[in-house]
């Protein structure tokens, strides 16, 4: 942030300059009237290192006073990025309104404390990355209309990050501008950047609840599924009664397979939203969230009235929220688990008279036709859920996953290709990819799929594991060796690693 500090006494300038170094701003440039800022500021058009970012303009100078410097640049498109900031004596509180139909973008009324400049410069960087926001929002609706399921060009998120990194510095002392851009990164895909921004937001002020919600939701995405936790956990420690972030641990855990926290965080997510603002869209999702984590759980210990309940819980969530696809899909699932295929079978056909309106309710759709093996439904419920996906890596993941689970591997090499464009960084679908390809005899890809996912995650013995199933599948036995003992040493108890070691003259 680079600021032109503009004022005929050298007193004032030194005071607005000693202000702006104290709150971090040391990029500062002064000039005594208005003529003189304008050439500065014109010349800077082809000096990038005199560029001005910020003007702090005084009212009264000769031979061109504030006002005229400011009308000037308004009149001149090449300086719409400029922010202005007026100077003006208490007497002349009147001008304010001048100022502000001439385009001022913030004003403060001498003298001041650098409290007051501080208060001022963290209004203004919040205005300005709401106005980003809104142009972000615009540019997402109208691809949506224009262009459904198309990802946002690289050269419009540089320029909204580097307009997000200008603002940033009117109030490099706030978590603000950090945590906007994690939003942004997290929005335009670039899974790594977000992760980044919002480590600084962290470092800045530890305990910024959104920061770490939105920085689990980022790991999550990344496929780092305890570092997510740890995140979520931190967030729940500040906000204790959010019902939720509790939902989102509990389905969080559930995902990760452990199931005794996954029912105990999402029993007391919806203990909170019951006692909270009883809204019974949110009850019926906590409802199907529960109630699939009993199911799960109950069929893990062979606790059947646990399964009940789970099915019970589902019901009564469809029956609250008939809209909720989710549930539906949930309660179908349940229903075939527990053996009730009739049941199963009806929720199918409520869930395929459906249409959802977002790609979450599309690809739950997708997943019962999948289920159903009926696969051109599921396809068509699959890529409509594409054209709202906005990108979004977790939609492409998840499709692939349905798909290979339908046993259509060649149509969900497509989608996890599409899910690493997305977020390169996800180990899931080079291991599904190296699965699919070993299933169909092509070993060789499978193991350039496997060694990609170990470059990724270096601790995952599984995929030490896959890796030397594929090499050793493909006639390359020797070659396999390595990756089995690496595979033990990290898991001693991983089934089938100690069958291929024992083929091996002293495994």
């Amino acid at each position: 942030m680079r600021v032109l500090v503009v004022d005929d006494m050298g007193a004032m300038r030194q005071t607005v300059k000693r202000a702006l170094v104290s709150l971090g701003i040391v990029d500062i440039l002064q000039a005594k009237n208005g003529k003189e800022a304008w050439e500065m500021i014109v010349a800077g058009l082809d000096r990038p290192d005199q560029r001005i970012d910020l003007a702090i303009v005084d009212w009264n100078m000769l031979p061109m006073p504030g006002i005229d410097l400011l009308k000037q640049i308004r009149a001149d498109r090449r300086f719409s990025d400029l922010l202005f900031v007026m100077l003006t004596a208490e007497q002349l509180k009147d001008n304010i309104i001048v100022a502000i139909q001439s385009g001022v973008d913030e004003y403060i009324v001498k003298p001041f404390t650098q409290g007051a400049l501080r208060e001022k410069l963290d209004r203004l960087t919040v205005v300005k990355l709401s106005q980003v926001k809104k142009e972000i929002d615009h540019l997402f609706a109208r691809r949506r209309e224009e262009s459904p399921g198309e990802p946002p060009p690289d050269d419009e998120y540089e320029r909204m990050r580097e307009r997000t990194r200008k603002l940033s510095g009117l109030s490099p002392w706030s978590h603000t501008g950090s945590l906007f851009m994690g939003r942004v990164a997290l929005r335009y895909g670039k899974l790594e950047d977000a992760e980044a921004w919002l480590r600084i937001t962290i470092a800045k002020n530890f305990g910024v609840v959104e920061a770490h919600d939105l920085l689990s939701k980022v790991l999550r995405k990344m496929g780092k599924v305890e570092a997510s936790l740890a995140e979520l956990t931190v967030a729940a420690v500040e906000r204790p009664a959010d019902a939720g972030l509790k939902r989102r641990m509990g389905e969080a855990y559930l995902k990760a397979g452990r199931l005794d926290e996954a029912v105990a965080t999402l029993a007391e997510a919806l203990r909170l939203t019951q006692q909270g603002e009883k809204n019974p869209r949110k009850i019926a999702a906590g409802k199907s969230a529960l109630g699939a984590a009993l199911v799960a759980h109950g069929a893990a210990t062979g606790n059947r009235a646990e399964e009940n309940e789970g099915v019970a819980d589902l019901e009564e969530a469809t029956r609250a929220d008939p809209d909720l696809l989710a549930a539906h899909y949930n309660l179908m699932v349940a229903y075939r688990k527990t053996g009730r295929d009739e049941a199963a079978a009806e929720v199918f056909a409520r869930v395929s008279a459906m249409e959802p309106n977002d790609a979450d309710g599309w690809v739950a759709l997708g997943q019962a036709y999948a289920d159903q093996e009926e696969k051109g439904r599921a396809l068509f419920a699959f890529g409509k859920a594409a054209a709202l996906a906005d990108g979004r890596y977790d939609v492409y993941e998840t499709v692939g996953v349905a798909l290979h689970r339908a046993g259509w591997g060649e149509e969900a090499l497509g989608w996890l290709e599409k899910a690493t464009q997305a977020n390169p960084s996800s180990v899931l679908p080079y291991n599904l990819r190296g699965l699919i390809y070993r299933r169909a005899g092509r070993h060789l890809e499978a193991v350039g799929e496997y060694e990609k996912g170990v470059a990724l995650v270096p601790a995952d013995a599984g995929l030490h594991f896959n890796l030397g199933v594929a090499y050793f599948t493909s006639g390359q036995e020797e070659k396999s060796r390595p990756w089995f003992e690496k595979a033990k040493a990290l898991a001693p108890t991983l089934e089938g690693v100690d069958d291929y070691l024992a083929r091996f003259v002293g495994g």
